[in-house]
C-alpha cells in the first residue's frame, strides 16, 4: 500500500477540515494517508463537521487500516480557533513541514502532499518563508526546482515564482530558462510517461515582444534558449503570446506550458479547473503535491467546504508514486 504523508497545513485555516472530508468520508482510498497534526485538535474540526473519524496514532506501521484516520501527532502548545491565525505557531509550522518531508526523503512514505501555509503568518512568525517549494528544494539540497500546476490535461509551469513583478525581467536569464525547461521535459518523460512532450513557451512581453518593440527579452534571451535546447532534443515552441497560447486551436499537441511569471500562467489554469487543480513540484528528489488554494480562514470550520483539491493532489501523488 502507498503510504503518503500529509502536511495539512495552517490549522486554523481549511487544512485540518479537507483532511477530515477528504481522507474521513472516503474510507476506500486506494493508499494510506498519514496526516502531520494535532489528534485534539482534529477530533475537535472533526466533531463541528459532523464527520465520524476513528483516529488511530501513527507509529510507522507498515500495514495501515483503511478504515481508519491515521495522525503522526504533533501537540499544540496553543489553543487555535477556526478563522482564527496565530503567528505564535509559525514555528510549529515549519517543524511539521520539515519532518513530513525528511520522512519522505527516508522512503519512510511514498509521496508527500501538503495542505494550504499563510506566509505571511510565517514571515510574522520571524521565519523567512517565501513557500512550499523554496523549503523543499533547501531540506532536499535540490538546486533547482519548479512549480507546476495540473488539471486534467492541462499543465503550466513556473519560470519564477513567488516574487515581485518587477523582480521578473532580472530573473530571467538563459541559463535559468535552459534548467527549467530541462527540469520539467525530464519530469514528464520520468513522472508521467510522455515520450516527447512538447513544451509551449510564453513570452515574457505583450505580444512575446513585438519583434523588440514591447521588450528585447524575448529576442535576446527566451528565443535563444529555445533554440539551444532544441539543438539538445527538447520539444519546445515559443515564445508565443500569452494571451492567445491556450486558445483551443492554438494549444493542440502541447502537453505542458512554461510561464515566465506566477500570474501569467496561473489564472488560466485557475479559471478553468479551481478546486480540481494540483500544484506539483518538479526536480525534487521525491513527489510532492499540493492544493491549488490557500487558507481560506473565512471557510474555516465550515461542513461546506471543498475538499475536491486535496483529494485530487492525493491521487496524483498515489498515481505517480505508482509509476515510479
Amino acid at each position: 500500500m502507498i503510504k503518503l504523508a500529509v502536511s495539512p497545513g495552517d490549522p486554523a485555516g481549511i487544512g485540518p477540515d479537507i483532511c477530515i472530508k477528504a481522507f474521513g468520508l472516503n474510507k476506500d482510498l486506494d493508499f494510506s494517508p498519514v496526516v502531520f497534526g494535532d489528534i485534539n485538535l482534529f477530533k475537535e474540526r472533526a466533531q463541528n463537521l459532523e464527520v465520524d473519524i476513528q483516529i488511530q496514532e501513527y507509529k510507522g506501521q507498515t500495514d495501515l487500516d483503511g478504515k481508519s484516520f491515521w495522525i503522526l501527532p504533533y501537540p499544540l502548545d496553543v489553543k487555535v480557533e477556526p478563522g482564527e491565525p496565530n503567528p505564535n505557531y509559525g514555528g510549529y509550522l515549519i517543524k511539521v513541514l520539515e519532518d513530513a518531508t525528511n520522512l519522505t526523503l527516508k522512503n519512510e512514505f511514498d509521496a508527500l502532499v501538503t495542505g494550504p501555509l499563510n506566509k505571511e503568518l510565517i514571515n510574522k512568525a520571524g521565519i523567512s518563508f517565501f513557500g512550499h517549494t523554496e523549503v523543499l528544494a533547501d531540506l532536499s539540497n535540490t538546486p533547482k526546482v519548479v512549480m507546476m500546476l495540473t488539471c486534467d490535461n492541462l499543465k503550466v509551469a513556473l519560470a519564477t515564482t513567488h516574487v515581485p513583478l518587477r523582480e521578473v525581467p532580472k530573473l530571467i536569464t538563459h541559463e535559468h530558462l535552459c534548467e527549467c525547461l530541462t527540469i520539467l521535459t525530464n519530469d514528464l518523460k520520468l513522472k508521467w510517461g510522455y515520450a516527447n512532450p512538447c513544451i509551449k513557451v510564453l513570452g515574457l512581453n505583450p505580444h512575446a515582444g513585438d519583434g523588440g518593440y514591447l521588450g528585447k527579452e524575448d529576442q535576446e534571451i527566451v528565443a535563444p534558449a529555445i533554440e539551444y535546447l532544441k539543438t539538445k532534443g527538447l520539444n519546445l515552441i515559443g515564445p508565443v503570446s500569452a494571451d492567445t497560447a491556450f486558445v483551443g486551436k492554438n494549444s493542440k499537441q502541447i502537453d505542458a506550458y512554461l510561464a515566465m511569471y506566477h500570474d501569467q500562467g496561473l489564472p488560466v489554469l485557475k479559471t478553468v479547473g479551481f478546486g480540481n487543480s494540483v500544484n506539483v513540484t518538479l526536480g525534487l528528489p521525491f513527489i510532492r503535491t499540493s492544493v491549488d488554494h490557500g487558507t481560506a480562514y473565512d471557510m474555516a470550520g465550515r461542513k461546506d467546504v471543498d475538499e475536491n483539491s486535496l483529494l485530487e493532489a492525493a491521487y496524483l501523488a498515489f498515481n505517480l508514486a505508482t509509476r515510479n
